[in-house]
C-alpha cells in the first residue's frame, strides 16, 4: 500500500496528473435541484511508471463529500483481494471497469439540499453557491429536464464504451464514444433549441453556431480546445485501432466535463444579473 498513488486535480486540465496515478479525483461539478454541488470524477487504474506509461479511465462522479468512503472502499478491497505482488494497475483490469463501478455506485447519490445541506458545499469551503434561476420562458422546466436526461444518457454510454474497449471491440466502442459526445453536445443545443433532433450533422452544426462560434463553450483556460474532438472525430469518421479508440474515449470523458462547466456557467448567468440565451421552440397548436 505505501506504493500507491493519489492524486488530485482542481479541473480536467490535469494540472495534478491524476490521469496517470493509481487512483485519481478530478474536480468537477454536477446540477443538483438548481444547485451546483462540488463533486470528483473517479479515474482508476492510471500508470504512473514508464512517464505516464497508460491514463486511467473514469469510473464515475461522486459527491466531494463522499470521497473518503471512496477511498476507504477501493483500497480495503484491493488489500483483499489482490494477488500476491499484484499492482493496483493489474487489479484493476483484472476486475474490470464493471466491478469497479458498482463498487461505489451507491455513494452517487446526493440528498436533497433540504435532508443534508453540507453536500452542496465543498472541503474546507462551508459557503454554498447555487446556480439560481435555471430556466427561461414557458418551456424552461422542460429544456432543463431534457438537457439533464441527455448528459445523463451520455455518461452511460461513455461507460458502455469503455466495456466494449474490454472486451476488444474497437467499433462498437468507438462509435459509443463519439454517440456519447453526440448526447452532450445535444443536451447543450436544447437550452436554446428543444427540436434539434437526432441528426449526427444537424446536433454538430447546431452546437458549433451556437456554442462554439459564440464561445459560450470555451474553458477559461482551454479555450474551445474540447470542443474540437467532437469536430475531429465527426469529420474524420471511426477509428479502427484500439488505441485510437481508447484515446476517444479519454477525449469524450473531456468533452462531456465541458459540457457540465458549460451548462452550469449558462445557469449561473440569470443569478449573476447577465440574461439567458432565447428558448426556441417548434410552434404549439
Amino acid at each position: 500500500m505505501e506504493s500507491l498513488r493519489i492524486k488530485t486535480s482542481g479541473c480536467f486540465n490535469s494540472c495534478g496528473q491524476h490521469h496517470v496515478a493509481d487512483i485519481g479525483f478530478y474536480g468537477v461539478s454536477r446540477n443538483v435541484g438548481g444547485y451546483a454541488v462540488p463533486h470528483f470524477q473517479v479515474v482508476l487504474g492510471g500508470k504512473w511508471r514508464d512517464n505516464g506509461g497508460s491514463y486511467g479511465l473514469a469510473s464515475g462522479a461522486i459527491p466531494s463529500k463522499r470521497i473518503p468512503e471512496v477511498i476507504e472502499r477501493i483500497t480495503a478491497r484491493f488489500v483483499a483481494e489482490r494477488r500476491a505482488s499484484e499492482s493496483f494497475q493489474d487489479y484493476t483490469q483484472r476486475i474490470g471497469k464493471r466491478a469497479l463501478k458498482q463498487m461505489f455506485a451507491d455513494l452517487a447519490a446526493v440528498p436533497a439540499h433540504a435532508d443534508d445541506a453540507g453536500f452542496y458545499s465543498d472541503w474546507g469551503d462551508p459557503r454554498e453557491f447555487t446556480l439560481g434561476d435555471m430556466g427561461v420562458g414557458e418551456c424552461a422546466g422542460e429544456v432543463v429536464s431534457l438537457t439533464e436526461f441527455d448528459f445523463a444518457a451520455a455518461e452511460a454510454q461513455l461507460f458502455d464504451a469503455q466495456l466494449r474497449l474490454e472486451e476488444e471491440a474497437v467499433g462498437p466502442a468507438d462509435e459509443l464514444a463519439y454517440g456519447a459526445m453526440l448526447l452532450g453536445a445535444r443536451g447543450l443545443v436544447k437550452t436554446e433549441y428543444i427540436d434539434v433532433g437526432d441528426d449526427p450533422d444537424a446536433i454538430v452544426r447546431e452546437f458549433r453556431t451556437r456554442f462554439f462560434d459564440t464561445q459560450l463553450f470555451f474553458d477559461k483556460y482551454a479555450g474551445g480546445k474540447f470542443a474540437m474532438y467532437l469536430f475531429r472525430r465527426h469529420a474524420a469518421g471511426p477509428r479502427s485501432s484500439a488505441e485510437a479508440a481508447h484515446h476517444l474515449i479519454e477525449e469524450a470523458q473531456l468533452f462531456l466535463e465541458a459540457c457540465h462547466a458549460c451548462q452550469a456557467r449558462l445557469a449561473a448567468r440569470p443569478a449573476a444579473g447577465l440574461p439567458s440565451p432565447p428558448v426556441q421552440a417548434a410552434q404549439r397548436t
